[in-house]
């Protein structure tokens, strides 16, 4: 028998990098003033301010310097009945924890209940508010799009679909009542002031009333604010809809006063509105949207598979970065509900949905697929007799060595397990009266699945039944009274709370990455066959609860399916993709005089990735610099970068007789390790190394060569939305500009200099950035487009990202749509906005688009009186990226460029497997005859208009 093992890459190409990037510099942070200006001087840090200084790497070691940070332990009962008496409690642990004591005492309510008061009571019937008909969109125009001297709105398409195989969304989605949740800037729980009163919606109306209709309701108050406007929970699944897909209730036809009309929705009244969508729901309809493309059965089997593994890492990745900050209370003084009840109403049992969807997806419909394709995951028991001799052989000789079991008792303490680790309960007894508890960790280092070549054409069994199979080599002359499987996941987000005291951030990093190890647990996976003893064992010694535990009829870890999309199987995944050269670059290599700052200096342009290839464009750039001798100087910020990066190689060589100087981030998410690794690379080379701002994560993608010319020095620049990793350039979709426009030259060197040595430059020409200015400048150019609506121009905006959370932008986006402007949004990831409701966002339309390969573009146009504004972006319209990192926004101002972005997205909203957004937040699955999503229709662009593919 031959033994094949497949590894998964190091490099997942499916890393949702920025999805889990969530990062708060207080849980307490006061909110901002809604009225305050962004002024970009007041917004430069000071450098005489401890709180805020450049961290510039140094080739000798420091000394770290360290202090201690808080002891998150929830305090004794003693503690807080002492702080109880004394007056209103500050901690936030022991807040929570009194909260949930409380209860009723204090008027805690349950997130199904609803607050009564007296102005309620006395409040008439409101007039229900008509959602807009989301089925075919005609609310939002009928042009067709966009020419750059005059952009219209930009319509989508209908149909009938017939290719999907999966259940209706409504049963597996939370109900929409639970949309009035909100969170703060900092992603916190709150619940409105006591301003808003709560209606109890099925008190007013029959229940008949419900069957045709999902209103938006207003409650006057007694209070001088706008009306709160409340979404009841009716919902019905409309039974000619195709499957996989949720269409909305119908509406009331009865109009709302314009009293009623929230005109001048404040800040803190979007925090306390039900027009501010769930961030946790939002974020977890977005993983059922990604799992629901594994139903796609046009999609290959392979590929199908994959989307089952992300889904999985997805989930895993939220755990670790949501998981304890909601589990622990970090709430907001203004928090009124039990955060232990809304935790697990709102989150838990929304993920245990999902998850169920998604093992019944992949035990009964994926699995049986994969046989039907002579791909066979095979158990234990269903080998043979020779295969059983030949497989222990197999586990002698390659994986008992690895075997570490550990015992639990009074001589040995529960051992440490690694977060997302695989592991083995033993109940183990040697004698007629002892039973001992033992743990074997499934070795990380080794594949996950065994490929027995000979059985069939693929026939794999999973690394944990070889195991299991073989416990008594492990365990000689011992009974195994029970073994079962269990997964643990722990806490995983960096925090460094003593970030400004450190001397050396690396050093600071490398220590906090070690205190991850021993971060809590929050989440716990368990077969179903462990014994009830193990897993009240295993909760106690873990410190977790019964709705922490997740019993799973399936194999624990499934993102570990990856390794199968690795098979040698071509047959069974989507035809491979082979980037192209930007038809600009092509005749570089025919013609030797030519280089590409020459080309760069004949006009800016953009690039399309992955359609276009990184190597023959961004790596090009850089190698060329380092080989010029013209080249004086090389700057780049790197966020994330691949392992091998040849990009790493090719700045260590250029140090030896150039300027370099490289920012290192060390603080991305995940790649936290890597990084550091890169930056002491690098400053062994002979860079110059910086890792970013304190306090900030630089998550810009820009790049600045300056070349000695006849004329002078000239910066040529490049600024992109996606990261300096060829890995994830080959399957993420991303623009970026070259150009050597001298005012933009001039604003790099100033934002370089801003990053590595904090120069206090007070504006720039032509780049915005954050979080000096670009929140008001969006909305700034957002309220421009409300302007001239109301001016009676035509005015539209529209919009690539991949998340949409601002409560700023939401607001500005919701008063622009009241105006009249005609908004398009494709965002691919969680969406705040509630499209559709009539007089408030009848003119706005969201849509998600995803696909083969993961949708990462930030552009947003506006129409600007018919002199259109483009730019593109390293940020999206999410708070963190506005106010707690450096990002780039950049003006594309060539006319053939700005119809090139204008086209894209017009692209995106013609997709026929895109997703609409509903406007109780839920998401339709568009009903149409597969003819060509965007991503095919970019492929077949790019082979008719740059048709000489890259070859290394």
């Amino acid at each position: 028998m031959e033994l094949h093992r497949y590894k998964i890459s190091q490099e997942c190409p499916v890393d949702f990098e920025d999805d889990y990037d969530e990062e708060s510099s207080s849980f307490y942070e006061e909110d901002e003033d809604s009225s305050a200006q962004e002024n970009p001087a007041n917004l430069i840090p000071n450098p005489n301010d401890k709180k805020i200084k450049p961290r510039i790497g140094n080739k000798k070691k420091k000394e770290s310097t360290t202090t201690s940070t808080t002891n998150n332990e929830f305090p004794s009962k003693e503690s807080i009945d002492k702080l109880k008496s004394k007056g209103p409690i500050q901690n936030p642990l022991v807040k929570s924890q009194v909260l949930q004591e409380s209860n009723n005492q204090s008027g805690l309510f349950s997130p199904t209940e609803f607050v009564k008061s007296s102005t309620v009571s006395q409040a008439k019937s409101p007039a229900p508010i008509k959602l807009s008909s989301m089925l075919g969109l005609s609310s939002l125009g009928t042009s067709n799009l966009l020419s750059v001297q005059n952009p219209q709105p930009i319509e989508g398409t209908q149909g009938t679909l017939n290719n999907w195989d999966a259940p209706p969304l409504h049963t597996v989605l939370p109900d929409p009542s639970y949309c009035q949740d909100t969170i703060d800037d900092e992603d916190n729980f709150i619940v409105p002031t006591s301003k808003y009163s709560f209606l109890d919606i099925n008190n007013l109306f029959s229940s008949n009333y419900f069957m045709g209709s999902n209103n938006c309701l207003t409650t006057p108050t007694n209070s001088d604010t706008n009306s709160h406007f409340i979404k009841n929970s009716g919902k019905i699944n409309d039974p000619t809809s195709s499957t996989g897909t949720v269409t909305p209730p119908f509406s009331n036809n009865e109009p709302i006063s314009e009293s009623e009309i929230p005109l001048d929705v404040k800040v803190m009244q979007l925090s306390g509105s039900r027009l501010f969508f769930n961030r946790e729901l939002s974020e977890l309809i977005y993983f059922y949207r990604i799992l629901y493309e594994a139903y796609n059965t046009t999609y290959p089997i392979l590929e199908r598979v994959r989307f089952i593994a992300i889904t999985s890492q997805n989930l895993d990745m939220y755990f670790c970065k949501r998981a304890l900050k909601l589990r622990l209370g970090y709430i907001s003084t203004r928090k009124t509900l039990k955060p232990e009840e809304r935790y697990i109403n709102l989150v838990l049992n929304t993920t245990r949905n999902l998850i169920n969807e998604m093992y019944n997806l992949y035990c009964n419909i994926l699995q049986p697929e994969l046989a039907n394709n002579n791909v066979f995951i095979i158990k234990y028991n269903e080998l043979t007799e020779p295969e059983k001799v030949q497989l222990r052989a197999f586990f002698l000789q390659h994986v008992f060595p690895l075997m570490t079991p550990l015992v639990v008792d009074a001589g040995h303490p529960f051992p440490n397990l690694s977060n997302l680790s695989l592991n083995i309960a033993a109940l183990l007894k040697h004698d007629e009266d002892t039973t001992r508890f033992v743990r074997i960790k499934v070795p990380q280092r080794i594949p996950r699945f065994v490929h027995i070549k000979q059985r069939s054409p693929y026939s794999i069994i999973p690394m944990e039944e070889i195991i299991l199979a073989n416990l008594d080599t492990i365990f000689p002359n011992t009974e195994i009274v029970s073994k079962s499987l269990f997964r643990v996941t722990r806490h995983n987000d960096l925090k460094l709370n003593n970030e400004d005291q450190a001397n050396d951030l690396l050093e600071l990093i490398k220590t906090e990455l070690h205190k991850r190890r021993f971060a809590p647990m929050v989440r716990l996976e368990v077969s179903q066959n462990m014994p009830p003893e193990i897993l009240d064992m295993l909760k106690t010694q873990l410190a977790l609860d019964e709705y922490d535990v997740y019993s799973i009829n399936g194999p624990l870890g499934i993102t570990d399916l990856f390794e199968l999309c690795k098979l040698n199987l071509p047959h069974l995944k989507f035809q491979p993709w082979v980037p192209h050269i930007p038809q600009k670059l092509v005749n570089l290599a025919r013609y030797p005089s030519e280089d590409i700052f020459s080309v760069i200096r004949k006009g800016e342009f953009l690039v399309n990735l992955p359609y276009l290839s990184f190597n023959s464009s961004v790596q090009f750039f850089i190698e060329s610099a380092v080989k010029d001798p013209k080249v004086l100087a090389i700057k780049i910020a790197i966020y994330r970068t691949n392992s091998n990066s040849q990009l790493i190689r090719a700045l260590c060589e250029a140090a030896s007789h150039k300027e370099v100087m490289a920012l290192i981030d060390l603080k991305a998410s995940g790649d936290e390790e890597q990084n550091t690794k890169f930056a002491r690379l690098l400053e062994q080379a002979g860079c110059h190394v910086s890792y970013g701002l304190v306090g900030l994560k630089t998550h810009s993608k820009i790049a600045m060569v300056v070349r000695e010319e006849e004329n002078g020095l000239r910066e040529y620049l490049h600024i992109s939305t996606g990261n300096y990793n060829a890995s994830t350039a080959d399957v993420y979709a991303d623009i970026g500009l070259f150009s050597c426009d001298p005012e933009l030259g001039e604003d790099m060197c100033n934002l370089f200099n801003y990053l590595t040595g904090y120069s206090r430059i007070t504006s720039f020409k032509k780049l915005v950035i954050a979080p000096m200015n670009m929140r008001s400048t969006l909305i700034q150019l957002i309220d421009n487009e409300a302007k001239n609506a109301r001016e009676g121009k035509e005015a539209t905006i529209n919009a690539v990202m991949n998340g949409l959370d601002d409560k700023r932008i939401v607001n500005a986006l919701y008063q622009a749509s009241i105006a009249g402007v005609k908004i398009t949004l494709v965002v691919r990831g969680r969406c705040r906005i509630l499209p559709g409701i009539k007089q408030i966002s009848e003119n706005i339309r969201v849509i998600s688009v995803l696909g083969r390969f993961l949708e990462h573009s930030r552009i947003y146009c506006f129409h600007n009186n018919g002199k259109p504004k483009a730019y593109i972006a390293s940020a999206d319209w999410l708070h963190r990226n506005l106010k707690r990192r450096v990002e780039v926004l950049v003006p594309v101002e060539d006319p053939n460029n700005i119809k090139q972005l204008y086209d894209i997205i017009k692209v995106y909203v013609n997709d026929t497997n895109a997703w609409d957004m509903l406007p109780d937040g839920r998401y339709k699955k568009r009903s149409v005859p597969i003819d060509e999503d965007s991503q095919s229709y970019f492929m077949r662009q790019t082979n008719q208009q740059h048709p000489v593919i890259w070859t290394k």
